[in-house]
């Protein structure tokens, strides 16, 4: 039988475990793209400490790249590009980074990233390509070329709608990716309603995410202060009426359970890590995608605007201390009339 074709790119905690599995299950034949860490593990492999896999000490894909470009000049066709890279925008647009290696009408694109909508750039892009959506439950870190995974892996699939391919194919193509990817080590299942658990999944993370971010505190901390009650629950029940107007009919207690979810943690959400690192947020795929779908249906979201804009700020800052705005060292006068 002939291995699919797979090309991974987005080698942190999640995507080497994602390659760990494909490459487990031995129906496909893997290749990685790696950046930062590539001459290591070109030579050395990764060590990777799992909970699912054990101790693998010098693992390897079957192919090793150090750029999207590299990897296409090989001259393979893939079948599947997976991208396990955090998804920004702003910064580079996904759909750019992978198009080396997407064939168009051949390569199936599966995202596995956080985010809300993230389909549209590619189905926009290549629209006779099948667009998945990976939703990853997991536990797992990239410390320099060493991956400590501590939480089981469990990855729920489904597909981005694309309307000029059917709804039929769509969901075959989703479990045959499944089929690929799913082992007796881990938990990767078919959900038939990706926009439904995208939206779940922004309850949280365009209130508590956004907010913690912004204010630099835990979610524990942000309901000690009182801003939990004031800014993140109005944010929530914005999100839910963006759903309701889109056709998606979330539980009654959705808040409840969202609130309820950190009990006893004092934690840290994913924006709030990256905010304290220095590194660039995901907001236009957590918030900002949402809220341009918000502008579509004519559903007024003023509490997640202004949570939007102020962290329009906080990633300028972001990425200027990165390098990738500059800003001038005089400011210049402007003639611009406020009023």
């Amino acid at each position: 039988m002939n291995k699919a074709n797979v090309l991974l790119i987005g080698t942190g905690g999640v995507g080497t475990i994602v390659a760990c599995g494909l490459v487990y299950n031995k129906k496909a034949s893997v290749s990685v793209v790696v950046r930062s860490d590539y001459k290591k593990v070109k030579e050395h492999g990764w060590e990777i400490q799992s909970c699912d896999y054990g101790h693998l000490p010098a693992w390897k894909p079957d192919h090793i790249f150090p750029t999207v470009d590299a990897a296409a000049e090989v001259g393979v066709v893939y079948d599947y590009v997976v991208m396990t890279t955090k998804n920004l925008p702003d910064v580079v647009k996904p759909e750019d980074v992978a198009a080396p290696a997407i064939t168009v009408g051949k390569t199936t694109v599966v995202l596995i990233q956080n985010g809300f909508d993230l389909g549209r750039p590619f189905i926009a892009k290549y629209p006779q390509n099948f667009c998945l959506s990976g939703v990853s439950h997991i536990g797992s870190h990239n410390h320099g070329g060493v991956i400590s995974q501590t939480q089981h892996d469990k990855c729920l699939v489904s597909y981005f709608e694309n309307p000029n391919l059917g709804k039929e194919e769509q969901e075959a193509k989703a479990k045959e990716f499944i089929d690929l990817y799913s082992n007796d080590k881990n938990s990767v299942s078919y959900f038939p309603d990706v926009k439904w658990y995208r939206y779940r999944k922004l309850v949280y993370n365009a209130t508590l995410n956004t907010a913690c971010a912004l204010t630099r505190v835990d979610t524990g901390r942000l309901a000690l202060s009182g801003t939990l009650e004031a800014v993140s629950i109005p944010a929530m029940h914005e999100v839910i009426k963006v759903a309701k107007a889109d056709g998606v009919e979330l539980p009654e207690d959705v808040i409840n359970t969202v609130v309820h979810s950190d009990d006893g943690d004092w934690f840290k959400p994913s924006m709030l890590v990256d905010v304290e690192k220095g590194n660039p947020i995901e907001l236009e795929v957590i918030l900002g995608n949402l809220l341009v779908v918000a502008r579509e249906l004519k559903v007024e979201t003023p509490t997640l605007d202004l949570l939007y804009h102020l962290l329009k700020a906080t990633q300028f800052k972001l990425k200027e201390g990165k390098g990738l705005i500059d800003v001038p060292k005089e400011r210049s006068i402007s003639s611009k009339f406020y009023s």
